[in-house]
């Protein structure tokens, strides 16, 4: 059968890209690990790739026992090393993303910031590449290719949440809600407890036998509610002081028996700046839907069309509460841990 002109001008802008990434990879690092349950292999084309988006995954570094489900290719276009044949659209704003799809082939080009990701479904395989891997704006250091792992990880019955995440083996919590309401910081106190550490900010879920998966072993902080944290060691990437600008640390680094990679999910909690001692108030399904979907809907483009009725059904599975942090910081992975032993193993 012949071929039709658009599926060949998609081959051909394909096989650029490859060559793109072909000629960047003189000093080709790889890393195998494993990502909500399934073998990923990460090509960076050179060391300086790697150790800006590495980090982020070191806690699921696993020599692969069969072949990739995912392989994403990733380099950049620092000295003579041509760009790739990017979308011709006008540019627009630092924030602006244009995003396309035909066939098993989805495009995602952010013009401002010279980000680029692409991923063909059927074949398993991704590409993400950016301007200088100097210039990568700390939100993709510590949580890479987000994108991409948002379209792949429905082929594996799985969703991408913006959420925190912490817990036992047997059981734990998802954090939910909208950026400032404390989800990082509840995370990242219970480094010094008995708490295992999962998220701080994104993880997938699986709602059938409901679950968290961890793809990053990053925590992301404001500077001045980083310092409240005393545990924590200096910021691998240090926020600059501004309103938008985080510091990141990656867990593995100072806590990497604190890591996990997955664990049965107990309960979803909404936690709020609020009260004076930390406690959990119990919470309707509906209520904790709406502090769930829309930070994750708004985040991540185009929507999954499922995603919606698949978080409607998660939290209807599971226990819900509102979490009120109290005052003291040091008392949130005690309430936390109270509420796991009373509801007991999944």
């Amino acid at each position: 059968m012949t071929r039709s002109t658009a599926e060949t001008l998609v081959t051909d802008w394909i096989a650029g890209i490859e060559e793109s990434f072909a000629e960047a990879a003189d000093d080709r690092v790889t890393e195998e690990i494993a990502l909500a349950g399934a073998p990923v292999r990460l090509e960076f084309a050179s060391a300086r790739m790697f150790d800006r988006l590495a980090p982020g995954f070191a806690h699921l570094v696993e020599p692969a026992a069969a072949p990739p489900e995912l392989t994403i290719r990733i380099w950049d276009s620092a000295g003579a090393i041509a760009e790739p044949p990017l979308p011709d659209v006008p540019p627009g704003p630092r924030g602006r993303i244009y995003y396309s799809e035909d066939g098993s082939v989805r495009v995602a080009y952010q013009p401002g910031l010279k980000l680029f990701s692409v991923l063909d479904r059927y074949r398993g395989l991704g590409w993400f590449w950016c301007s200088a891997a100097e210039e990568l704006p700390y939100w993709e250091s510590s949580s890479p290719f987000r994108q991409l792992l948002h379209w792949w990880l429905p082929s594996r019955n799985m969703l991408l949440v913006h959420g925190a995440a912490v817990g036992r083996a047997e059981g734990g919590v998802l954090l939910v809600g909208r950026g400032g309401s404390g989800k990082s910081t509840s995370a990242l106190a219970c480094l010094e407890s008995d708490l295992l550490y999962a998220a701080d900010d994104y993880c997938a879920l699986d709602d059938r036998a409901p679950a968290v998966h961890s793809l990053y072993c990053s925590g992301k902080l404001e500077p001045a509610h980083a310092a409240r944290l005393h545990h924590l060691p200096e910021p691998t990437i240090d926020g600059d002081g501004s309103e938008d600008e985080k510091a990141v640390f990656f867990v593995q680094d100072n806590y990497p028996d604190r890591v996990c990679r997955s664990f049965p999910l107990r309960a979803v909690l909404a936690p709020k700046i609020a009260g004076d001692e930390a406690r959990m108030v119990p919470l309707a399904g509906a209520v904790a839907l709406r502090a769930l979907a829309p930070s994750t809907l708004l985040q991540l483009h185009p929507a999954d069309p499922e995603a919606f009725a698949r978080m409607a059904r998660l939290v209807n599975s599971v226990a819900a509460y509102s979490f009120e942090l109290g005052r003291e910081i040091a008392a949130i992975p005690s309430a936390i841990e109270r509420l796991l032993d009373e509801l007991g193993p999944a």
